[in-house]
């Protein structure tokens, strides 16, 4: 890599003005896992690959730099990060980490962990890393800029990064502290992030408290309060809509779950028939089974102790998303309820409402100088998705070739409902084969640490592994299986292949 002084004329000033510019292959906007997982896999398959990534935090590490105190990983930790640096405690004889549903790194282990990630890269001398800086692109000069984030204007510095191709990310992770109030709050009301809400139990200021949100993060406020014994009593949980959860205590045998997955997809003749199977073989589960059932999935994952203790809550209001909190008032779609002000504590774990074209119809991951990650190709995997990204853009000459192992959902796809889960199994699927027609493709895909079905992470290895593929069993099946059934129209509530036919579309 190079550093160079060149002058260029800036949108803003028309005036001349020298910048340092640095030279690489890859400029990489981003160190949470995507960013990083697609860096680690581009050092390992290009030897002369150069990057130059940028984050406008101070470290490495996404958005778990910003996280609550006591978060931890939701899947397990072996199949979490990059492919060449373990992240898991619970070891085999080998050395190699063992899938553990409850082997789940904390947030603040997380984020060391990237840390020596990125002192790695460094030590590559073929990454440069810079923290505190946003990333611009200058249309009008069409250039990239990288400028300070330091808010003292005397330090402010920028310069231009010249490269083959800029990497970015685009996904709808955010978390509470980073943002201002999705809703109006009123200024006397008690309204914290999640982040807050040890110090604020601790302090014994509150008889009261609100959980805003039933995602993981709202399932942890939960948990987290009764944990410090603040009784049932004393909670009230805005679920603005139900939702799936897994269930961790029936995924810590992945084979059995997989043979779950396939059962209930066989044997259903809808989306809503295979939930609930999946739920009456215990994989999946709801806050109240009485209640109707559920469209909605997003991924968070349980333990049954975790469940058991939410159910204990007994004022659970289901009257729609929050409009505004008022002084001594909730108001939601559906209605609204009272509240004091003086001794109640809200807390935030609301998500911003999911937007529908995400990644639109006509998105694309590999485009000319471009690289856009964001959308799974793997399951619910971030980290396996951006390594096989990486593989693809070194194996592959163009981008055409590179799209064409791409499957993801898009457009209204990509919300999360039921029906787009199966459909992102489907996808995955379709993924995962394009992969291995690539040469090297399967050897990469089953020695990535990131790939949950990796041998090496399971009793028996790769004997064990075929065996379970190809034996009695035959799971090697249920992808084609899967195909046809979608593609034949067999689901009664699927009328589509999940906009598949769009691409390979020339648009």
């Amino acid at each position: 890599m190079k550093t160079e002084l060149a002058s260029g004329e800036t949108s803003s000033t028309n005036s001349k003005k020298a910048f340092k510019v640095q030279t690489c292959n890859y400029l990489v906007v981003g160190a949470g896992t995507t960013g990083m997982s697609f860096i680690d896999t581009i050092l390992s398959e290009n030897t002369t690959a150069t990057v130059v990534l940028v984050d406008r935090n101070t470290k490495p590490g996404g958005h778990w730099v910003h996280s609550y105190p006591f978060v931890r990983l939701h899947q397990q930790s072996c199949s979490y990060g990059v492919n060449s640096v373990p992240l898991g405690k619970n070891l085999n004889s080998k050395g190699h980490e063992k899938y553990d549903v409850y082997d789940r790194a904390m947030g603040s282990e997380v984020v060391d962990y990237y840390e020596r990630v990125c002192e790695q890269f460094k030590a590559s001398g073929r990454v440069q890393c810079f923290f505190g800086v946003e990333y611009k692109f200058d249309k009008i000069t069409s250039t990239h800029m990288i400028i300070s984030c330091d808010k003292d204007k005397d330090k402010k510095d920028s310069f231009v990064v010249t490269c083959d191709k800029v990497v970015t990310v685009s996904t709808n992770i955010s978390v509470p502290s980073t943002r201002k109030p999705l809703i109006p709050v009123h200024d006397r009301v008690h309204f914290i992030s999640i982040n807050e809400l040890t110090s604020s139990i601790r302090s014994r200021k509150y008889k009261k408290y609100i959980v805003f949100g039933n995602g993981k993060t709202g399932c942890d406020a939960i948990v987290h309060l009764l944990d410090h014994e603040i009784d049932q009593s004393q909670i009230t949980w805005i679920v603005s809509r139900d939702v799936w959860y897994w269930l961790r205590d029936v995924l810590k045998d992945l084979k059995k779950s997989m043979l779950i997955f396939k059962r209930g997809m066989q044997n259903a003749t809808s989306v809503e028939e295979s939930f609930r199977s999946f739920e009456d073989d215990g994989l999946f589960c709801r806050l109240d089974p009485s209640r109707p059932y559920p469209t909605v999935f997003k991924g968070p994952i349980i333990d049954q102790k975790e469940l058991d203790m939410m159910r204990t809550i007994e004022h659970v209001v289901r009257l729609g998303r929050a409009i505004s909190i008022e002084e001594n008032k909730i108001v939601l779609d559906k209605g609204c309820f009272d509240f004091s002000t003086d001794d109640t504590l809200l807390v935030d774990c609301m998500n911003d409402k999911w937007i529908e074209g995400l990644y639109p119809g006509n998105f694309t991951i590999f485009q000319p100088g471009r690289i856009n990650i964001g959308p799974l190709l793997t399951l619910f995997n971030s980290s396996s998705t951006s390594s096989i990204i990486a593989f693809l853009e070194c194996a592959l000459d163009d981008d055409e070739s590179k799209n064409n192992c791409c499957y993801f959902r898009r457009g209204p796809y990509s919300i999360p409902t039921t029906e787009n889960f199966i459909g992102q199994i489907y996808l995955s699927n379709k993924s995962i084969n394009a992969l291995k027609k690539v040469p090297g493709g399967g050897k990469f895909f089953l020695n990535s640490r990131t790939t949950i079905l990796s041998p090496q992470h399971h009793k028996g290895g790769m004997l064990g592994f075929l065996w379970f593929m190809f034996g009695p069993q035959k799971f090697s099946n249920f992808s084609k299986q899967l195909e046809t059934k979608i593609e034949s129209k067999r689901f009664s509530d699927i009328d589509h292949c999940f906009g598949i036919e769009s691409f390979f579309s020339e648009e």
